[in-house]
């Protein structure tokens, strides 16, 4: 169990937001910078932004039930990051298929892989949103991260606990109805 402790900020009236250190993280692209734009060349201490509720919620104190999602996943943030990278690394196949980078540009920004750390010079998490649903008392969690093939959508892992529900672009991890509609499901 983490003893880490996070200190959420209500910003813009809108949505919560902390900062954490996810270890698990460090040495992937730092991708802190406006919409989860690479912001140096020196690779990631594990530092994100976490956002409660990323398409807004009330702007009273999160309450116990939300606090217990936030803690769920500070909990199991280790086992998160394996499953959303194996899943980036099982689907990046039909990635490099679907964005269709041949020759130097394939190499420059999708090139071949093998790993999971190969991932690392590709991808860099910018956010962990925290959705407000749960499904049998486990949240909904988007990863929303940034990457080499592209720079304008970005790449977006939604979780259910430690099952991966969807990969797309960055919205995959914030839209709140991708997770509503999964919740709904058997």
């Amino acid at each position: 169990m983490s003893n880490m402790q996070l200190d959420f900020k209500l910003e813009d009236g809108i949505w919560w937001v902390a900062d954490a250190l996810f270890s698990s993280w460090k040495g992937f692209q730092n991708r802190s910078g406006a919409y989860g734009a690479q912001s140096s060349a020196i690779p990631s201490d594990g530092n994100v932004k976490v956002v409660f509720a990323p398409e807004g919620r009330g702007n009273e104190p999160l309450n116990d039930i939300e606090l217990s999602a936030i803690g769920w996943v500070i909990e199991h943030e280790a086992e998160l990051t394996k499953v959303v990278l194996a899943s980036i690394l099982e689907s990046y196949p039909s990635l490099q298929e679907q964005y269709g980078y041949s020759g130097n540009e394939k190499i420059k920004y999708m090139p071949d892989i093998q790993s999971v750390d190969d991932l690392r010079g590709l991808i860099g998490l910018h956010t962990i949103n925290i959705h407000p649903i749960l499904k049998h008392g486990v949240p909904y969690i988007g990863f929303e991260l940034g990457c080499t093939w592209d720079d304008e959508h970005g790449l977006g892992v939604l979780m259910h606990g430690t099952r991966t529900v969807e990969i797309g672009g960055a919205d995959t991890a914030i839209l709140l109805w991708i997770a509503e509609k999964d919740a709904v499901q058997i």
